[in-house]
């Protein structure tokens, strides 16, 4: 008993110490709103190419869209100018800003936004928005981006981290003080050994992008981060969509004269050959639905034949030889969809 309360009694005084010593660090107040804080910049660079280039037709998307299409050849083939908005790691927190604080803003104004997505992905507004993607989010954030935080955000949390976020600095800090505890790990030994920051860095991107990976771990990665979009609450479209960022995007579309299109890309992810598990196939339904409903062009290739294995170099992106071969599938629904706008 006695060497319990010694160890609440050390506890509390470890706990007193952070709660004093970690807002003085990091320059926090509390209690502080939940969730993260962002800066008044916004950076306009997807606004600055669109008043320049002045495109008729705007892609939006991640690495997937980077690698699904030639900008150059879809132009041809439209004969609409096209400008390509690819962002690795992007999701749909990150088209939703992009929408908002870019390209609806922007003095010219497309007439048609295409979002290049896959599955369920529309629909999850938590997927990507912490550590490395938070600071992507931000760069294109305004100070106040209410939506933003409640969907990424609060929605994902439960009372409890809600409460923690406004009261408790060591979790709320967490982040913080985690990178820092990285940072001595990274460091400390190298630099004992006469190997600095610079030279630290320079050792670890050598190792890491000269690293021969499996091909089959690899492909064991990419499945586990994508598992997240087929999870039960993510298939679930009825309970999802409202707290998605779907309706703002097309709301803001709507409202400033755009042709929304949604394109959904056949990955390998929810089965080979265009097969569906009936959850996916469910969901895809709803979503037909909801978009059909919303004035909104869905074209799905998620089970095209013409995108065959071959046309994969993993289970997400398409070699050189796909790209081709979707860019030309891509510019004939989007054919239709320029005569329907006529």
């Amino acid at each position: 008993m006695r060497l319990f309360l010694r160890y609440l009694l050390l506890l509390s005084i470890l706990v007193i110490i952070a709660w004093v010593k970690i807002p003085q660090r990091y320059g926090l107040d509390f209690p502080r709103n939940p969730g993260p804080e962002f800066d008044r910049q916004v950076r306009t660079l997807y606004a600055d190419r669109i008043n320049e280039g002045k495109p008729e037709i705007v892609l939006l998307g991640d690495s997937t869209l980077k690698d699904a299409v030639n900008a150059e050849l879809l132009s041809i083939l439209t004969g609409r100018k096209v400008a390509k908005f690819d962002v690795p790691g992007s999701a749909s927190a990150f088209w939703y800003l992009v929408l908002k604080n870019n390209i609806v803003v922007a003095e010219h104004r497309p007439r048609m936004v295409v979002i290049i997505f896959r599955d369920t992905i529309l629909t999850a507004p938590g997927y990507r928005v912490h550590g490395a993607y938070l600071v992507q989010l931000d760069e294109f954030a305004a100070r106040r981006e209410p939506i933003l935080l409640e969907r990424a955000y609060l929605n994902q949390m439960s009372p409890v981290e809600i409460w923690a976020e406004q009261y408790f600095p060591l979790y709320s800090a967490g982040e913080q003080v985690q990178k820092e505890v990285d940072a001595w790990i990274r460091y400390s030994f190298p630099n004992w050994l006469g190997c600095n920051k610079d030279c630290t860095d320079k050792s670890m991107y050598e190792v890491f992008t000269s690293a021969d990976l499996e091909p089959g771990q690899l492909r064991n990665a990419v499945a586990t981060a994508e598992q997240y979009l087929y999870a039960r609450a993510r298939l679930d479209f009825e309970r999802q969509v409202n707290k998605s960022f779907l309706p703002e995007m097309i709301r803001l579309t709507k409202e400033n004269g755009i042709q929304l299109i949604v394109v959904r890309l056949k990955n390998q992810m929810t089965g080979t050959d265009g097969s569906e598990t009936p959850e996916v196939r469910r969901y895809i339904e709803e979503l037909t639905r909801y978009l059909g409903k919303q004035s909104v062009i869905f074209l799905d290739y998620g089970k095209d034949p013409r995108l065959a294995r071959e046309y994969y170099k993993d289970a997400l992106h398409l070699n050189p030889e796909g790209e081709t071969v979707f860019t030309q599938i891509l510019a004939e629904g989007l054919g239709e969809a320029l005569k329907q706008d006529k």
